[in-house]
């Protein structure tokens, strides 16, 4: 087998190419005449008929999946690429993607178990590839405003209102350099209102050809992963058209305007192809994003089911390390805490209301918990829907895009940040909405999107908070520090900046009690050891530094360059515990 410069001959399966956005597709890939009424998409209602009362939440769709027998996602260093082509037991499928050195592969193995493949072949890491099954996207609920055709005058989305959008857009309204892109079900792109908002590859043209070398024949405009050919574009669906119009709708007077207007993203179709859902199809498809230089992805997915699938992991571990923000919907299961939680390496956003009486309330559907990282605007969102139409949905799927197109403003102003730094403004700069939400305090993320003091405000020094939890006598077992603002992963993980200290100032832990990443929201320290006495829990001013440098405040007087203390008390163990 010939081995190209970018090894991405190595791919088995067949891709087509097609003029993008030539032909609407059916959930199912095929080509149709009239797009039937989506059923994805709750039905939206008729100015004549009754609203829909959105649904209070539930326990959300499971997502279940298999592991495909002889299907394997292996890493390796990609300078040993070219020699899989003669190693006399592995057979590459497809080669899913690059990143720092490291390519991602896709195995075909029959009849090779996990672990006899492990010990086979150049590969760091070796995990299974999945196959997903049930309601992987996290639907819209239902909602009662009126469809109407992209020509219908109307104002422009309260919600931007909401999240104080015209400061930023005095500022810049994002800048058509500034990539993003939307995993999705597939974008209208023919939409007259998106018009000049869906990415273009400037070295691909339509001629047959692999111009730019990258391994995806003529994706001038991105590409769908479900029938791995170049035409994202769909019009049976309607979930994709919405959250990309949420972020890039143009102003006019449709009455769907987005965020980020100036700013442009690349559709990438994943959902409702000839494909199957699996985990190397989403690994895939984050990869062409980085390749393709997106900084900041959203992925509206049900993603509880991913937990534990070692291979997505990594992929939201390699892009996080290369500078990308994944922006994910926390979830409409009206549920704190949700599986998805466990990830630290993308940004859950939950969904607040957005009717005068409710404005920065909770949305009933909307999931919550420690690990959600920031709210937005996600009920009644109104936004583009295919065929020359706009209309309103609600879930945290709406929500989601609203924090990515104030990622897209951030970057156009600041196309020198880095993620990290992005995403501490962002954070730093949401409004507290614990007051709105006494019941959900501190477990709404870091507040609700802000566009416009992101792009005017300085940050203030980072800070942390602390909590005790105690055993029946009153005993402290264990610290738990909550991040109140974002720092820089690498300050965080030093051996130096963090340390319990007894009475008599000796040292007797250091350290994180585990790696700190940039999207983790707090830690846990294990004190139940530690014999009787008095101790305090320290974290250093000198070594816990934002991801713009400045250093924590650790008396949270608004200056920089005190360390955080917590004393706490272990008492005497009763003797019958020994």
């Amino acid at each position: 087998m010939k081995i190209s410069a970018n090894h991405q001959d190595l791919f088995v399966s067949e891709k087509k190419s097609v003029e993008p956005g030539a032909r609407p597709k059916s959930r199912e890939g095929s080509a149709t005449q009239t797009p039937p009424e989506p059923s994805d998409q709750v039905q939206l209602s008729s100015s004549k008929g009754s609203a829909t009362k959105p649904p209070t939440g539930g326990d959300e769709p499971r997502v279940t999946r298999k592991e495909i027998p002889g299907s394997f996602i292996a890493v390796m260093p990609s300078e040993g690429v070219p020699s899989l082509a003669s190693h006399p037991t592995v057979q590459v499928e497809k080669i899913l993607g690059e990143a720092n050195g490291s390519t991602f592969v896709l195995l075909r193995q029959p009849g090779m178990s996990l672990d006899s493949l492990q010990n086979k072949g150049p590969f760091t890491q070796v995990f299974p590839n999945y196959e997903y099954h049930g309601d992987i996207f996290d639907e819209p609920v239902a909602s009662g405003q009126p469809v109407m055709t992209a020509a219908a005058p109307s104002g422009r989305p309260g919600h931007l209102d909401i999240i104080n959008v015209d400061p930023a857009w005095n500022i810049t309204k994002g800048s058509p350099t500034v990539i993003s892109a939307i995993t999705d079900t597939g974008l209208d792109v023919a939409h007259p209102v998106l018009a000049g908002t869906v990415w273009q590859n400037p070295n691909e043209v339509v001629d047959g050809q692999d111009n730019d070398g990258n391994g995806y024949v003529d994706d001038v405009a991105g590409w769908d992963f479900t029938d791995n050919d170049n035409d994202p574009s769909d019009t049976y669906s309607t979930h994709h058209t919405h959250v990309h119009g949420i972020v890039h709708a143009r102003e006019g007077d449709s009455g769907a305007t987005g965020v980020a207007p100036g700013a442009v993203s690349m559709p990438l179709r994943i959902s409702g192809g000839r494909r199957s859902y699996s985990s190397a199809m989403v690994a895939e498809s984050y990869l062409y994003a980085l390749k393709q230089g997106a900084k900041s992805i959203n992925t509206s997915f049900n993603i509880d089911g991913f937990v534990g699938d070692k291979a997505l992991e990594m992929t939201y571990r390699t892009l996080s390390d290369n500078d990308v923000l994944i922006f994910n919907s926390a979830g409409n299961g009206s549920t704190r805490n949700s599986p998805r939680t466990k990830f630290e390496d993308i940004i859950l956003v939950a969904s607040t209301d957005t009717s005068t009486e409710r404005v920065d309330q909770r949305s009933s559907f909307s999931n919550w918990g420690q690990g959600v990282d920031i709210s937005a605007p996600g009920r009644d969102i109104m936004s583009t829907l295919p065929n020359n139409r706009v209309g309103t949905s609600s879930g945290t799927s709406m929500a989601t895009p609203v924090a990515m197109g104030v990622d897209a403003l951030v970057r156009s102003a600041h196309p020198d940040w880095t993620a990290a730094q992005r995403w501490a403004q962002i954070a730093g700069t949401a409004d507290n909405i614990d007051q709105r939400n006494p019941k959900e305090a501190g477990e709404m993320g870091f507040g609700r999107v802000n566009a416009g003091r992101a792009l005017t405000e300085k940050l203030t020094p980072p800070t942390l908070s602390a909590r005790e939890t105690k055993d029946a006598q009153g005993s402290t077992t264990g610290i738990t520090v909550r991040f109140e603002k974002v720092f820089d992963p690498a300050s965080a993980n030093r051996e130096e900046a963090w340390q319990v200290r007894n009475s008599e100032g000796t040292v007797v832990m250091k350290g994180a009690p585990r790696e700190i990443r940039l999207h983790t929201n707090e830690i846990n320290f294990d004190v139940s050891s530690l014999p009787a006495g008095s101790y305090e829990l320290v974290g250093s001013a000198k070594h816990l530094v934002d991801p713009f440098g400045q250093p924590l405040d650790g008396n949270q007087d608004g200056i920089a360059g005190d360390d955080f203390v917590k004393e706490f008390v272990v008492l005497e163990r009763p003797a019958s515990e020994g």
